[in-house]
Order: C-alpha cells, then sequence, then structure tokens
C-alpha cells in the first residue's frame, strides 16, 4: 500500500496542480474533572485525568489501489484505480474538490465457503483553504488526503533541552531503525532561527514539517507564559487601532516573518497555532469560544492576505475534553485539518468521531498529539482513522511506549515513516 501511495503522489506531482485536496514544547495541563492533556519539559510536568470512552468495532477490510492521475484544460484529475476481485474505482480532482476514491473488498466467510464482493465509497474533500497555496503545499495536502483512512503517518515532536534536538529521532531510530514521517517544532522561547534551521534540514531529508507555539499573550516567552498570561480585554485587543490591538499584531507577526523564510526555502508547514483551545488553560482559550474564533480568523487573516503566506497547511488541534467542539469551530475556510489531542492510552476513537461531527469527510482529521502510540489493532478495530498521530517529547516517546510495541508499530504496513514518503518537490 505504501508504494502505491507514492507512486500517486508522483503521478501527480508530475502534473500542473490547479487545486489541493479539498502547530520543544514544555508539560500542558490542565485540572478538569473531566479533561486531560498533559506535556512535560524538564521544567514542569502537571498532569490531568479524564474520562475517555473506547468503543471496539470489528470490520475486515483489504483495499488495494493504483493510482493515475492526468490534466484536463480546466482540471487536474486524481485516479485512483483499484484493482480488487471486480471492482475499478476512480477519484477525480477539480479546482474546487478533489475526489478520493477507495475500493474496499469486504470477505465474508463461513466454516465452509468464503465470499469476496468490492464496494467503492466516494469522497470528496474541500480545497485548500488559500487558493494561492505553493505547489509544494499542495502537493503535501494532496498526499495527505490520499493516505487519510488508508493507513497513518508517524510524526514525532523535538524536544530542545536533552542534549540534542534529535535525542527523540535518534531513539526512535535505535529501537525501530525508521525516523518518523513528521517532525514537530515549537517557535516558544522565540527560538525561530533554531526551528527554521532544523525545519529546512527535516524537508531536505524527505519529511514533513509541523509548527505550534508556545508563548505568552504577547507571543513572547514559552510554556508557562501560555499559561500564566491573560488578554485582560479582548475587545479592545480584536478591534482594530486600538493600542491593545496594535501590541497583539506585533506579536503574531513575528510568527508570519519567520514562516516566510520557511515559504522563501520552499518548505511547507502544518501550522497548529492555538491548540487545546478548548481546554481554556492557554491564553487563547480564556476568553471563551467567540473571542478565540476571532482570534484564529485574525491571524489566518494576516497571515494570509497581509504576509501572503502560502505554504500553511492550517490544522486545528481540540484538546481531549472531546465537548463542545463545534462551539469552538472557527469555519471550514480557515481551517484544513481538524484534529484532537490526548494522552489516554488507546486508539481514542471517541475524540475521533466528536471532531468528524464537527468537520464530516470535508478534511483529514489528524491525533495532534499523544503519549502511548495506539497499536495498529486499536486503530482498525475501533475505526479511528487518524491520518496522523505525534508523539510528545521527551519521556512520552521514551517511557510511555515499550520498545518491543514501538518497533512493531514503526515497522507496520500500516504505519508511514520518513524513508517511505514520496517527493514533494
Amino acid at each position: 500500500m505504501k508504494k502505491l501511495l507514492a507512486l500517486t503522489l508522483s503521478a501527480i506531482m508530475a502534473l500542473s496542480i490547479l487545486a489541493g485536496c479539498g502547530g520543544g514544547q514544555s508539560a500542558e495541563t490542565t485540572a478538569p474533572t473531566t479533561a486531560a492533556t498533559t506535556e512535560t519539559t524538564a521544567e514542569t510536568t502537571e498532569a490531568t485525568v479524564s474520562t475517555t470512552e473506547t468503543t471496539t468495532e470489528t470490520t475486515v477490510e483489504t483495499t488495494a489501489e493504483t493510482t493515475t492521475a492526468e490534466t484536463t484544460t480546466a482540471a487536474t484529475t486524481a485516479a485512483t484505480t483499484a484493482a480488487t476481485t471486480a471492482a475499478t474505482t476512480t477519484a477525480a480532482t477539480t479546482t474546487a474538490t478533489t475526489t478520493v476514491t477507495t475500493a474496499a473488498t469486504t470477505t465474508a466467510a463461513t466454516t465452509t465457503a468464503a465470499t469476496t464482493t468490492a464496494t467503492a465509497e466516494e469522497i470528496e474533500y474541500k480545497p485548500l483553504s488559500n487558493p494561492n497555496a505553493t505547489e509544494e503545499t499542495k502537493a503535501l495536502y494532496e498526499y495527505i488526503c490520499s493516505v487519510y483512512g488508508e493507513g497513518i503517518l508517524s510524526g514525532q515532536q523535538e524536544s530542545t533541552w536533552m542534549g540534542t534536538p534529535d535525542y527523540e529521532m535518534n531513539y526512535i531510530s535505535k529501537y525501530t531503525g525508521k525516523l518518523p514521517a513528521i517532525r514537530g517544532l515549537d517557535y516558544m522561547h522565540m527560538d525561530f532561527d533554531g526551528v527554521n534551521s532544523r525545519a529546512k534540514k527535516w524537508w531536505d531529508k524527505g519529511g514533513i514539517v509541523t509548527i505550534c507555539w508556545h508563548c505568552g499573550s504577547d507571543f513572547t516567552g514559552e510554556w508557562s507564559h501560555s499559561m500564566n498570561t491573560v488578554i485582560t480585554d479582548w475587545d479592545a485587543a480584536l478591534t482594530e487601532g486600538t493600542p491593545e490591538y496594535e501590541k497583539l499584531i506585533a506579536g503574531m507577526d513575528m510568527g508570519a516573518e519567520a514562516l516566510s523564510e520557511l515559504q522563501e526555502a520552499g518548505v511547507p508547514v502544518l501550522w497548529r497555532p492555538f491548540h487545546e483551545l478548548d481546554g481554556a488553560w492557554f491564553w487563547w482559550g480564556k476568553g471563551g469560544a467567540e473571542n478565540f474564533k476571532k482570534l484564529w480568523q485574525l491571524m489566518y487573516d494576516r497571515y494570509t492576505n497581509h504576509w501572503g503566506l502560502n505554504n500553511l497547511i492550517w490544522v486545528l488541534g481540540y484538546s481531549g475534553n472531546g465537548r463542545g467542539y463545534s462551539d469552538w469551530y472557527p469555519g471550514d475556510e480557515y481551517v484544513d485539518i481538524a484534529g484532537a489531542d490526548s494522552y489516554n492510552d488507546g486508539a481514542n476513537a471517541n475524540l475521533y468521531r466528536n471532531v468528524h461531527n464537527v468537520v464530516g469527510d470535508t478534511m483529514p482529521i489528524c491525533f495532534h498529539e499523544c503519549g502511548r502510540i495506539p497499536t495498529v489493532s486499536q486503530l482498525t478495530t475501533s475505526k479511528a482513522k487518524w491520518v496522523w498521530f505525534m508523539t510528545w517529547h521527551t519521556e512520552h516517546i521514551t517511557q510511555h511506549n515499550d520498545t518491543d510495541t514501538l518497533n512493531e508499530i514503526y515497522n507496520s504496513d500500516y504505519v508511514i515513516t520518513l524513508d517511505e514518503l514520496p517527493k514533494f518537490k
């Protein structure tokens, strides 16, 4: 399957893509009675407990795909042909939508005989929210859409205080012989130069880059500032022309300037600002859902239309609370991928369904942050079709994941690692 996905993107990249497929942190913690998010640094560790539900369903699916692509005068068509016992399915990408089609062969067996039938499910994803996205950005999004439901991209957040920023990558390589497809970085401490340098190297290595930003309400500082600072007057901060607004924009623009450097280097970014928004433990969520949505939309407009950042895929990451997600959703025109964080074991299928209830089948859904990586069996039997997982740094990868299971996950045919990614440029 992995080779077929690589061939899919190679065919797509041979064309002129007219349309797309359709954020080293410290520990993050809350203490609501029903929610939990834990992230760890060398300085701070806090923990929360949440109630999660795991629903297990069993299905047996075998999917085979091969994909070709062709360009017409007004649209790019990505055709995915799946050869099973008796099924051929085509998926088309137009300038408004990308259609990804999968053909699933379902086998029903009795003690004496087995019957195999093929069914086709057609899913249309919305295009990227930014119609001016760079070719590399569109290609990356196209690829992410193509693997959604067919496999899962591996991801790992880096730390920078364990002797080397490759601490987690070296650990994974030692015990699995592999590296993650996605590297997570953080602009906290205003480490724009360091993050950008590592992001460029990872992209040049063939990997995918995602960046978050732990900072205070003036966009300086690090994790503790994101927890302990506030915006005292949201109306003033979100009203153009006020001193509070100018201060907010000045801080926000520091990130835009750093991201523009990555755009000049041809690096697309899975940009995930203001994560765990609904948890209300970070300053960006303390003002409530309506102010958060205005803040997100303000950053989107500023970065996209003022700064002309066309290398961003906007990723919205909910907390593990699992409730009220729709109240915090900024809108399809501002979001490209949605997901949720959880540090509870298992596939967290309930969170997947809660995000799906908000965005439906319009975009891929990611396991935005996790501790123990869910096994392939947990993912497939629960129908939690996360398009990627991203394990948090330090102890979350080294202590919460036993090495035998880690090796099994990273070497599974269902899990996509760095060496199995196609070329995006």
